[in-house]
């Protein structure tokens, strides 16, 4: 560890014993030679005038938000701290998927999504155990028969939180719907999500789409969870997202040079 955790304040030392991947993003950022950032559990509108932004903030566990400042002419960059930053996770999520498929029942309806997210982490535990002292992002096998494996603690937090936001929320735009200080999100094809903030403005976000087929099935996804699937046939699609925000849709590259695209344009 590049720190001591008695060196931050008391809101930052709890969140770091609930939140492993907070302390292990913090570890990496203050290793690489730079400033820990500020820890606020509230902004304040006077922190757009600051010349030079590092500021974390929570939007709900586990999910964080680390804004910073880039070179001359570069927008601040918005980095989502959640349980799988940075770990290498590989065919994980897959195995876990094919572990869970004869027991989830995809015509079951929900009560709530705190109903559906409650029931899918009691099933995560029927097929992966917890084994203290593994390292991040491996597994092992503990019975053939039933393909049940073991992973350490900080992997099981991140299989079980991507499983939740792939079934449940809305995945990997989760954060920017959490986050208050997020007025529009962008994604204009290929490469980073960017992001309207309340304080700092536009910035660049770390979340990001790396192939067509990926943006395609995402937007797809999204689409159908909105109630207004998109087809070739209907590629722009304008809908209304759980929480209120308008969301627009164009997908495939029929009828843009970009290819899939959205916005989001949040009501807060």
């Amino acid at each position: 560890m590049s720190f001591l955790i008695e060196e931050f304040e008391p809101g930052l030392r709890n969140a770091f014993a609930q939140n492993p991947h907070l302390l292990r993003y913090l570890d990496e950022w203050i290793r690489s030679g730079r400033e820990p950032p500020r820890y606020m559990e509230q902004l304040s509108r006077d922190l757009r005038y600051e010349k030079r932004i590092n500021i974390l903030y929570p939007v709900g566990d586990p999910i964080f938000i680390h804004v910073y400042s880039r070179g001359p002419g570069l927008r601040p960059m918005y980095v989502v701290v959640q349980p799988a930053s940075g770990m290498r996770l590989g065919r994980l999520p897959e195995i876990v998927d094919e572990l869970l498929i004869d027991l989830i029942d995809e015509s079951t309806e929900f009560r709530s999504p705190e109903e559906h997210e409650e029931i899918l982490k009691a099933l995560l535990r029927e097929v992966v155990e917890v084994r203290p002292g593994m390292p991040p992002g491996e597994y092992v096998v503990v019975d053939k028969r039933s393909g049940r494996i073991a992973v350490g603690y900080e992997t099981y937090k991140a299989l079980e939180y991507n499983l939740v936001m792939e079934k449940v929320r809305l995945g990997v735009i989760e954060p920017f719907i959490r986050d208050p200080y997020i007025e529009d999100v962008s994604c204009d094809g290929l490469g980073p999500i960017f992001v309207e903030h309340k304080i700092f403005g536009s910035c660049e976000s770390n979340i990001r789409f790396d192939s067509e087929d990926e943006l395609n099935e995402f937007v797809r996804r999204l689409s159908e969870r909105s109630g207004r699937p998109v087809t070739f046939r209907n590629p722009i699609v304008d809908a209304s997202l759980p929480d209120g925000s308008r969301i627009n849709i164009v997908y495939g590259s029929e009828i843009s040079m970009r290819g899939s695209n959205f916005t989001i344009r949040k009501f807060t």
